[in-house]
Parts: structure tokens; C-alpha cells; sequence
């Protein structure tokens, strides 16, 4: 009898995570397609996946650190482990004007976090925004690619900056997708979930042959 593997994904971030929209009256969380997604490409898993995002939210001056720990000691004290934390953010933090590099550098704190635990992370890029200053390109640039260039064998990555492009789109789609410039509409953040589902079956697949 072939036996059910527990897979635990921790979904995390800021309002992409939380997945809001309509001026946060709503949301969709990106949680919910990918939980599908991954319930229907691993069926010998159980699969669990966990939202936690908080919108507003700062990886440096927020309460990222102080939002994250808990569920790795919950988890702990319970015998578990979380399989994958899905990291977002970043965004926020750029607005108001962090360095990319000092941002680069929590992200780096709050993924060590999970990975000396044993759980993979998935790091998110930073999601396109309708903001075509050259500053703002250039600061997403920045941090997009400390993101996308950080190796670790546990380590991986979801370019979502460059799947869902808000200048790469018809306007037609652009409406269909994004909610305020910034925030997605319940079909960005499907968009979301299976951009990341798509990586994370490739990486589970990989795993499993190797």
C-alpha cells in the first residue's frame, strides 16, 4: 500500500500574500490556487498550506521577524516541519524608501530562519507595479536580482516579476489582472498561485528523481 506523504506550506508575506484587492474590502489569497495545484499534480500527498500574510507590512522595520518565528516553533512543539515557506515582500519597503541591499539583508535573516530548520524556502520576486519612474525600475531591478542570484541547496525561487509584467500586456489583460496598479484582482493572484505551483511541482520533481 503505497503510504501519504504530509506536505506543509506556509504561505507568507505582506497583502500579496494576503491576496487583496478592492482597496482590502477583499481577498484572494494565491494560497488557494496553489493549495489546487498542488493537491492535483501530488496526489500521494497530503497537502496542508497555511496563509499568513499581513498587509502593510515592512521586512525591515515591520513585523516580519516577530510574525515568522512563531509558526516554526508551533510546528516544533507539535513534532512537525514545514515543508516550504513561500516568502513575500520587499515591496513595501521599497516605497518607503529602504536600500535594496539593507532589504536584501532581512530577507537573507528571516530565510535562515527556516532554512536551519530544514524547510526549503521559495522567495518571490517583487510583483511589477504600474510605477514606471526610473528610480522605482531601478530599485526593483536591484533587489529582483540579489533575489533571483542568492544560492543556497535549499534555496529556490519564483520570478514573478517577469511572469506577470504589467507593461508586457495588453490593456485588455491588464484589467482582467490587476486591481490598482500595485494589487492584483482574483485572476492575478490565480496567476500568482500557478506561477508558483508550476515551480514548486518542478522543484518536488526534481527531488523525487534525484
Amino acid at each position: 500500500m503505497t503510504q501519504i506523504q504530509e506536505l506543509r506550506v506556509l504561505c507568507f508575506g505582506a497583502s500579496i500574500t494576503a491576496g487583496l484587492y478592492n482597496y482590502g474590502i477583499q481577498h484572494h489569497p494565491y494560497a488557494t490556487r496553489l493549495k489546487n495545484r498542488l493537491k492535483a499534480g501530488l496526489p500521494l500527498h497530503h497537502v496542508q498550506v497555511e496563509v499568513d500574510g499581513l498587509s502593510g507590512d515592512h521586512v525591515i522595520k515591520g513585523e516580519y521577524l516577530s510574525r515568522l518565528q512563531p509558526h516554526f516553533d508551533a510546528t516544533a512543539g507539535k513534532g512537525e516541519k514545514l515543508d516550504w515557506l513561500i516568502f513575500q515582500g520587499g515591496g513595501n519597503d521599497l516605497m518607503w524608501g529602504e536600500e535594496p541591499a539593507a532589504i536584501f539583508e532581512a530577507m537573507k535573516k528571516l530565510w535562515q530562519i527556516s532554512l536551519q530548520g530544514g524547510t526549503k524556502v521559495m522567495a518571490l520576486t517583487v510583483t511589477d507595479t504600474e510605477d514606471q519612474r526610473p528610480q522605482t525600475r531601478e530599485s526593483y531591478r536591484k533587489l529582483n536580482d540579489m533575489i533571483t542570484s542568492h544560492q543556497h541547496e535549499k534555496f529556490f525561487v519564483a520570478d514573478l516579476f517577469s511572469k506577470i509584467p504589467y507593461t508586457g500586456m495588453s490593456q485588455e489583460t491588464r484589467k482582467i489582472i490587476w486591481d490598482d496598479g500595485l494589487h492584483f484582482k482574483p485572476a492575478g493572484y490565480d496567476m500568482i498561485g500557478d506561477a508558483i505551483a508550476d515551480r514548486l511541482l518542478e522543484v518536488i520533481g526534481a527531488d523525487c528523481i534525484s
